[in-house]
């Protein structure tokens, strides 16, 4: 046997040590470099195997950071926040509500003219523009001259009124004296009979000449005061039909004007219509002489106060609404014609229990929301989970609106924040599931 000797002078078989410390190195790097292949497929397979379906699960796992119902927060149309979102956007929700709809409407309407307080003012007779009196936007009253036509027709018309007027007094002269004759019996009855009947034919010219200057707009006082030798006979004024003011004017001097040319438009403005629309589901509820409340953006403060006095028998095929006219005192002028009005008709037809009132959900207007052409709203589900829905709205009064068809009673509405969840929903977040 070979032997070994230490610096101790101690022997020792070269076989209890190196031979020994060679093998158990030269194996560890056999294992490090060759794994053992069956522990390697064992490993595979357990990576491969199907989770225990009955395995409980481990109540010390931390939730997932998307919150407690991961798979609930993939469900289409579904939007949770994170705790931080959920501050920032400070949202606030109420429920929707059963109740009764309020008595009253609201809607909007156009400004427009009465059109019974119009009036278009056109000459009588042909002529050129001699003098103008109104400008536009002046008030004039009824019978005040606007303008002075220079027409030789109404020469001619006035010069066949004086020959009428005189033709008349000499059948007149004549007729007197034929029946002076004929009571002192120098004359023939005949003579009297004839007399007559040229009188009557002179008043028939006389009363033919002075009713075509009547016409032409000449009033019983100027035509009484006609003579042969009076300047200006062939000019004639042209008279405001109504007081109003001049909110249009179509003429300049020296313009040949015919009968039928609008001179000029006069309205009275004191009263004025605003039109409106109601739809067929609200139809019942509207009613001639029903008070109407009317604002417009210029007067932000101001209600003009007001009666419906016209409804259309005929339902538009396009719009489902009925045309209506309101009447609106307006006796400053503020409401001018095609001002946009925000409109609030009040049923008394349903107030002190009289008449029937309908069920209906309503919700807070400030939950509405556009997103795109469609009015949508936010639902709580959850203490951070949220969906929107698409809905059909009603009867807008006292800062709620009817929503038709999208939410039941009961459910909770988003009134404060909504504006933050759409802004999610534009970016595509809605119906992803995902936090923010």
């Amino acid at each position: 046997m070979l032997m070994s000797s230490s610096r101790h002078g101690v022997n020792r078989p070269l076989c209890t040590y190196p031979f020994v410390f060679l093998l158990a190195f030269a194996g560890a790097c056999s294992h490090r470099d060759k794994p053992n292949h069956a522990h390697a497929e064992h490993e595979k397979a357990d990576k491969h195997k199907a989770p225990d379906k009955h395995k409980a699960p481990d109540k010390h796992k931390a939730p997932d950071e998307h919150g407690e119902h991961e798979e609930d927060a993939h469900e289409e149309g579904i939007l949770e926040l994170s705790l931080e979102a959920l501050v920032q956007a400070k949202i606030h929700t109420v429920p929707a509500k059963l109740t009764d709809l309020p008595a009253v409407i609201h809607t909007t309407g156009e400004v427009a003219f009465d059109q019974d307080r119009v009036a278009h003012v056109s000459p009588r007779i042909p002529g050129r523009v001699h003098r103008v009196h109104a400008k536009l936007g002046d008030t004039v009253k009824a019978g005040q001259p606007l303008a002075v036509i220079d027409s030789i027709e109404l020469g001619r018309a006035k010069a066949a009124y004086l020959q009428a007027r005189a033709q008349l007094a000499l059948a007149q002269k004549s007729l007197d004296r034929e029946e002076k004759l004929r009571k002192e019996q120098i004359s023939a009855a005949k003579d009297a009979v004839r007399a007559r009947a040229l009188r009557q034919k002179a008043m028939a010219d006389y009363r033919g000449a002075r009713q075509a200057l009547r016409l032409i707009g000449l009033s019983n006082g100027a035509i009484n005061r006609l003579r042969y030798d009076k300047s200006g006979a062939a000019l004639v004024a042209v008279r405001a039909p109504i007081t109003g003011r001049v909110t249009q004017k179509h003429l300049t001097l020296g313009e040949l004007v015919r009968p039928g040319t609008n001179l000029f438009t006069i309205a009275d403005l004191s009263h004025i219509w605003v039109w409106i629309d109601v739809y067929e589901r609200d139809l019942a509820r509207v009613h001639l002489k029903d008070k109407v409340d009317v604002r417009v953006k210029a007067y932000a403060q101001r209600v003009f106060s007001g009666e419906v006095t016209y409804i259309s028998h005929e339902v538009n095929r396009h719009t489902r609404t009925i045309r209506a006219r309101l009447d609106v005192e307006n006796t400053d002028g503020a409401l001018k014609p095609g001002m946009f009005a925000q409109v609030r008709l009040s049923d008394p037809h349903n107030e002190g229990g009289k008449g029937t009132r309908r069920k209906a959900i309503v919700v807070p207007t400030s939950a509405i929301q556009r997103h795109g052409k469609e009015k949508i709203l936010f639902v709580k589900l959850g203490t951070r989970r949220f969906c929107h829905r698409d809905v059909v709205l009603g009867v807008e009064a006292e800062g709620m609106v009817e929503v038709q068809s999208g939410i039941k009673a009961g459910e909770d509405v988003v009134t404060q924040g909504a504006f933050i969840l759409k802004s999610e929903l534009a970016k595509g977040s809605m119906g992803a599931g995902h936090s923010h």
